[in-house]
């Protein structure tokens, strides 16, 4: 069975001075989500290396061929706190994805930012804080804050970065501690000891090179978040003039399916059956062309209305849904589909017409592209405080490498198409911006000719 999950995109409201600067537009909460998930995966590579580091110090004289400190302990203790925070922000990333919250995230990923620059700098001191090239691994972390952080919050990372590795080596050329790197004991680390100007000298490019990579990064970052909001309000800008579009193509297209029916009504005198036939034909291309019309007019509609100017109101999703089913009753009684119900009272706060819209859209899909004679398996009901809706039909089905497509503009597949050519290929666009502005999770299972599943969670609250 292959399975596709819509990516969820919060919508959590921008500051509006973000809005009037454009420098800085934050991260979806997904997005940020699904990389500090990454970021806890790419911590188990780190203990793996440190773990490695730790048992080969048991191996004799392998650290000793290349003149390094044998002493692998720190590498143990360092591995198990890693493993210990690693752990409870793994925990933590998975509480927040029932809430979605953007705070929460945010908190878990400054935590992982402190946590790893204080065990960088413990690591630093054992593999040599001045006689090694260990102390620009800081460039790692301060180059993702530039990615995912404004200017301002990377350059506090810099800055952290910063102040734990001075604190590091002036540690150790006070003697508060020894230094413990893997040239300690040789002449390199001797020499660095006895010429103090060399300690800054080192210090002071490390820096230099740490502030000059945070300047370019940040600034590249930010310039491309600049264009990424210039995107959004070209984006903006073309919903704009498609409903300008699509507004003054409606009128033309009436008037023309109205004219075509005078001329087949006989209000013009007897028409030769060749001109009939060819009536016809525009006649149904203009019906086709004004169904499209109305898709985009609503999809645009959609995409242009603020969350928040919205009609909330408590709705039964089960009244909803047999009004759906009340709707395409004729169309499914006409290719004999059998629903099979499951449906209970199941009370969510949620924008009514936009429901219907949604609920239409999946069971209307779901009949089209069922077999003549086939069956449709429907469910509604309450599951971990999230409304659960399941429509599942025994159809064409889906290929797995289509699935991520479905819910773009226009995208249909070869085998929808041939089996149903008068779609606008809108429908599940429409499903996916509805989805997106009540926080729905939309999850599709399908199988090639065995049919397709479509599982909606519905937060019972906005």
């Amino acid at each position: 069975m292959n399975v596709y999950e819509l990516p969820f995109v919060s919508d959590e409201t921008i500051p509006s001075e973000i809005h009037h600067k454009k420098r800085y537009l934050p991260f979806p909460t997904t997005f940020l989500m699904k990389y500090a998930l990454r970021f806890c995966y790419y911590r188990w590579i780190v203990i793996f290396i440190l773990l490695i580091i730790g048992i080969s110090g048991f191996i004799p004289g392998i650290f000793q061929i290349f003149g390094f400190n044998p002493h692998t302990g720190w590498s143990f203790i360092t591995a198990g706190i890693l493993v210990g925070t690693n752990i409870v922000y793994l925990i933590h990333i998975r509480s927040m994805k029932k809430f979605d919250s953007m705070k929460g995230i945010m908190i878990n990923l400054w935590f992982q930012i402190v946590t790893d620059l204080i065990v960088l700098t413990v690591v630093i001191h054992f593999i040599g804080s001045l006689e090694t090239y260990i102390p620009f691994a800081y460039l790692f972390h301060i180059v993702l804050t530039c990615i995912f952080f404004p200017g301002f919050q990377s350059l506090v990372v810099t800055i952290i970065a910063a102040i734990f590795y001075i604190a590091c080596v002036f540690s150790e050329s006070k003697g508060i501690v020894s230094p413990a790197g893997i040239y300690s004991d040789g002449f390199l680390r001797q020499y660095i000891d006895n010429s103090l100007i060399i300690s800054y000298i080192n210090v002071a490019f490390a820096l230099g090179i740490w502030f000059v990579i945070w300047y370019l990064a940040s600034h590249l970052s930010a310039l491309v978040r600049e264009r990424n909001s210039l995107l959004i309000q070209i984006q903006e800008e073309k919903t704009r003039h498609m409903l300008r579009t699509t507004h003054e193509l409606k009128a033309p297209f009436a008037a023309i399916d109205a004219n075509a029916q005078i001329l087949l009504k006989g209000y013009c005198g007897a028409l030769p059956d060749k001109a009939t036939k060819v009536i016809y034909g525009i006649t149904a291309r203009c019906r086709r062309l004004t169904n499209d019309i109305q898709e985009m007019l609503k999809l645009a509609n959609l995409r242009s209305i603020k969350r928040e100017s919205l009609q909330w109101a408590e709705l039964d999703l089960a009244n909803v849904l047999t009004q759906c089913l009340r709707q395409i009753h004729p169309i499914a009684e006409e290719r004999m589909i059998q629903f099979e119900k499951n449906i209970k009272p199941t009370r969510v706060i949620a924008v009514e017409d936009q429901m219907q819209l949604l609920f239409a859209n999946l069971l209307l899909n779901a009949v089209i592209y069922s077999h003549r004679g086939g069956r449709i398996h429907i469910q509604c009901n309450l599951n971990s405080g999230k409304a659960m809706v399941t429509i599942e039909d025994e159809g064409i089905g889906i290929q797995g490498d289509k699935l991520p497509k479905i819910f773009n503009e226009h995208y249909r597949t070869n085998n929808a198409v041939k089996h149903n050519k008068g779609s606008s290929g809108l429908g599940l666009t429409i499903v996916g911006q509805i989805a997106q502005t009540h926080k729905i999770r939309v999850r599709v299972e399908s199988e090639p000719d065995l049919g397709t599943k479509f599982v909606l969670r519905i937060p019972v609250y906005i």
